[in-house]
Parts: structure tokens; sequence; C-alpha cells
């Protein structure tokens, strides 16, 4: 049936509709329970479901007694989606009319959209009860559609992923908040930091984090390469960019500030006080497992750092890397990871009350107090949020001044 409908609304509207990840299933009661606090055992109770809906912010359902018709009518409202299902409806009956589903006529225009977006099975028992996995299932995939999911480019394994990594990265420019750049600025001034990360809430990945790493870096090559080589791998993972905006102060021994770019400039703050702002990428990935993400640390430091031993003594690249590498690459996981090389440092997160932006400021975990302190001096309105984050060796040997490779 599920095909017939689909040939059926092509031909006749030619409808583009939103496709769901075939990947949405997988560890969907896992997310539930990370980002909504939601977990289901066994059958799911009418009360459960309507628990659920109402936590992720939909509308509860007017039932006592759950079926799977039902609970797809509520992933569909959620998902905001009510009106194409309609549609969908009104195409089909005037177009293939005897189509019968054991339900009220009220339920049909939700059914469609499930059968043609792969929610449900063709031979799926609408007036049956609703087990754990389906219920979870249902949510994540409308919570993807609503923008309450995942936010991801793509997965490591689809054919045009390196296309749609570049298409992004080009098309982001630098971006500002400025009472907030301009706070984390006299924090660096009041010499409690060299530098912050500014980033926007809208671009966060929301992954799993036990599996998750995210890699920075400023070099769009350099991370099409890096992503190229991981998909030659035996892994696979969730894409997504998070751009963000480093912000340095810029000594002039470095040379004369060239005219600024749509990723690049440089500022005088005050006199004599240079500071560079710079757009930056974090490559963020979610491996489908935890063992693929402790291997990551072995491809970055066989491809993708500088060691002394990279170069002859005349400093001519002996050992093949990844474009713009880095002496001191940074990636870090918000996790515990099993390689103890990796070493804990404080990210000191940076906003106002219900801002869309924050400020990172990485230290060690002693100085963040002096963090603190300093954004509390500079505006009373600042919150500061110490959060321990997991960094590669490379880095915490840059952040603790022990060596410069």
């Amino acid at each position: 049936m599920k095909k017939n409908l689909f040939v059926i609304l092509l031909a006749v509207l030619c409808l583009v509709f939103v496709q769901t990840s075939v990947w949405a299933e997988e560890n969907a009661a896992e997310y539930l329970k990370e980002y909504f606090d939601i977990a289901f055992d066994g059958e799911v109770t009418a009360e459960a479901y309507n628990d659920a809906l109402s936590a992720m912010g939909a509308d509860e359902l007017e039932t006592d007694t759950l079926t799977l018709a039902d609970a797809i009518v509520g992933a569909v409202r959620l998902a905001d989606m009510e009106e194409l299902s309609v549609v969908y409806k009104d195409v089909i009956d005037r177009v293939q009319a005897g189509i019968e589903l054991p339900v009220d006529a009220s339920y049909t225009p939700y059914i469609y959209f499930a059968i043609m977006q792969d929610w449900v099975a063709d031979d799926a028992d609408l007036t049956g009860p609703v087990s754990a996995d389906d219920a979870a299932v249902l949510l994540y995939r409308a919570a993807e559609l609503s923008g309450k999911g995942r936010h991801y480019i793509g997965r490591l394994s689809d054919n045009d992923i390196l296309q749609k990594l570049q298409s992004f990265m080009s098309g982001i420019a630098i971006f500002d908040d400025e009472t907030l750049s301009n706070a984390g600025i006299q924090i660096i001034l009041d010499k409690a930091t060299t530098g912050f990360s500014l980033k926007y809430a809208g671009y966060d990945a929301r992954f799993l984090e036990e599996k998750t790493i995210r890699y920075g870096h400023d070099s769009i090559p350099h991370i099409l390469q890096l992503t190229a080589l991981l998909k030659s791998g035996d892994m696979d993972a969730y894409v997504q960019v998070e751009p963000k905006v480093s912000v340095y102060e810029y000594l002039l021994d470095w040379g004369t500030p060239g005219d600024p770019t749509p990723t690049y400039r440089v500022e005088e703050v005050e006199e004599g006080r240079y500071f560079a702002f710079a757009l930056e990428f974090e490559l963020v990935l979610e491996f489908d497992s935890t063992a693929q993400k402790e291997g990551f640390h072995s491809i970055v430091e066989t491809y993708a750092k500088k060691y002394d031993s990279c170069f002859d003594e005349e400093g001519n690249p002996v050992k093949p890397l990844l474009a713009d590498s880095f002496w001191q690459p940074l990636y870090y996981s918000t996790t515990g990871m099993e390689n103890e090389e990796y070493k804990e440092v404080t990210d000191n997160v940076i906003s106002f009350e219900g801002d869309t932006y924050a400020i990172h400021s990485f230290s060690l975990p002693e100085n963040s107090e002096a963090v603190a302190q300093a954004a509390a001096s500079v505006d009373a309105d600042l919150v500061v949020t110490p959060r321990t984050v997991i960094v590669n060796p490379a880095f915490y040997r840059y952040i603790t001044g022990e060596d410069y490779q």
C-alpha cells in the first residue's frame, strides 16, 4: 500500500516531502531519555504517552486507552505536520477510492502521513497497544522534524557528505553578540583568560554526548579531508558543524593587520590593544559506538597533527599530513574517555540569562574561579557555568604550556 500511495501522490501533485532519516530509530529511547527525561517500559499507557508529549511541548491526546493510531496522531502534531497529513488525505481520497483503514475516519490523514514517511509498517496493528520501542521511534522522528531532535548535516556514510559540509561551511560568515563579546574582551584585558569562542545555540548538534567528539579547526579543506579520511574507515557517525568565532588579542609583532574579510577581522578595542575575530568550526561527530569515538584519537595523531618528526632538519615535510594540520589541535568530549591520555579541563560558559549566544573559555580547573570572578566584575548579570570537558593530550599540553607539540 505504501508504494502505491507514494506513486499516486508524486504523479498528481509532484509533492516533495520531508524525508525522515532511515537511522532515526537508532538510539531513539536513549535520545528521549537524555534530552527529555522520557522513558517507556513495556506497553505504553495513554497517561505515559501524554506526559511525554507534554514534556516535548505538544498537546496531549484526549483518550484514556492508547492505540497505535492515537500515538501516531500525537506524533504528527508534535512534528508540525498536521496540515500536510490532511493534504495527503485529500489527494488520496480523490484519486484512489476504496482504501479502508480499521480506524475512525478522523485518524486517516495522520495514518497516511505516517505510512508515507515510513513511521509505521504497512501491516501495523493500528488498533492494538503501543510498545515502548514504537512510542520512542514515533516521538523521536517527530522531534527531528520539529527541530527538537538531532541537528545534523548528514551521515558520514552519505555519498554527498563532503559536498554538504563544503556548502554549509562556505556560507557562514563571522557573527557577533556585541554586548557579550565586549564583556569577553574585558575579561581578557583583565588577564583572567587569553581568549574565548563565541557560539550560537541555534547550531547546537544536540547529539548523544557519550558517543560524540567535537573537533575544532579554521580550515575548510582540512575538515573536508579529515571527513573523507574518516569516511574511508570502518565507522559511521552523524555529522554536524557548529561555527564559532574565536576572539583573542592580536599582537602587532605578528604584522600589520590586513583588510577585514567575511571570516576574519582585527579591531583596536582600546589604544594600542588589538583583538582578532576569526571564524572557526567545530566538526561534531556522534559515532555509532563509543569504540569508534575512542578510535578518532589515533587517526588525528597519525594524519592530522604535526610533530617534529614530521619534518627533516631543513623543515621539509617527511610524513604526509592533511592540509593545514595543527601542532596542537583541539578535540574534546563532554563525557569520560577510556584513553587515559585525555585530561580534564574546564569549559567556562559565560552568557546573559536567556541569551542564545554564549562565550566559551577553556581553563585549567584551578583557574576557573578566576574567570568567574572576572566575569562578575565586568557585569553582574553575566552567568558563568563551569563545565568539565575531556580534551586530547596535545591541547592539554598547550593549555598547561608544557610543550608546543
